[in-house]
């Protein structure tokens, strides 16, 4: 499990800010651990287009092989969040998403995640082995260099 005294926001140069919106919020008045599934995977297409300079729509992308949250304080109703998400490990046809959830006001970590990514052909509908123009943008990009089996 995680712990949250490792968390460093500063690992991450790819961060969507946004207010915690009513919609997110369940029962109990905090953020419902789908909204982190739903915040990774807009971050995701976020990191896509502006790191990777793909099309969310495009022929080649990625798909989910696992994904994992751990959790540590609850966020509530317009909170101000970051997700910070970078690739912190690039395989040959697979590579890994490391996010970072907080409040921005104080700093606060809120939770952790991790994904296993597939490079895929969306048109031929099957793996492909991860362009080279994404790992040359992923090493100009991450202030840590991805690991490398």
């Amino acid at each position: 499990m995680p712990d949250p005294s490792d968390f460093d926001p500063s690992r991450f140069r790819c961060v969507d800010r946004f207010e915690v919106p009513f919609h997110d919020v369940d029962m109990l008045g905090h953020v419902n651990s789908v909204a982190y599934l739903r915040w990774a995977e807009s971050a995701r297409a976020t990191y896509q287009i502006d790191v990777l300079k793909e099309d969310v729509d495009g022929r080649r992308g990625f798909v989910v092989g696992r994904i994992s949250f751990a959790y540590f304080q609850p966020l509530r109703f317009r909170d101000p969040v970051c997700v910070g998400i970078r690739i912190s490990r690039l395989g040959g046809k697979s590579f890994d998403f490391e996010y970072a959830v907080w409040r921005e006001s104080d700093g606060a970590p809120a939770a952790t995640g991790q994904s296993a990514m597939i490079a895929y052909n969306a048109v031929e509908e099957h793996s492909i082995p991860v362009p080279q123009a994404w790992q040359d943008a992923v090493e100009a990009f991450e202030p840590q260099p991805p690991l490398r089996p």
